[in-house]
């Protein structure tokens, strides 16, 4: 599934890149997720979920219908 198939407010398996924070150096440090949480909202750059989790559109986004 894509990010434009997406509906708000619908429940989801997301699994995929965040940013969680940044390194001393100002690189971000990416970690790996797989939850199953309400979508908020959908950006250019990331699919934002009702709890704060915002993953990064990228090739490791994975998302299904729950």
């Amino acid at each position: 599934m894509n990010t434009k198939e997406i509906e708000i407010g619908l429940r989801y398996r997301v699994s995929g890149d965040l940013a969680n924070g940044h390194y001393a150096d100002g690189t971000p440090c990416i970690v790996h997720e797989d939850v199953v949480r309400v979508i908020k909202r959908v950006t250019d750059t990331h699919v934002i979920c009702e709890c704060g989790r915002r993953f990064i559109i990228n090739d490791n986004l994975k998302i299904e219908k729950f």
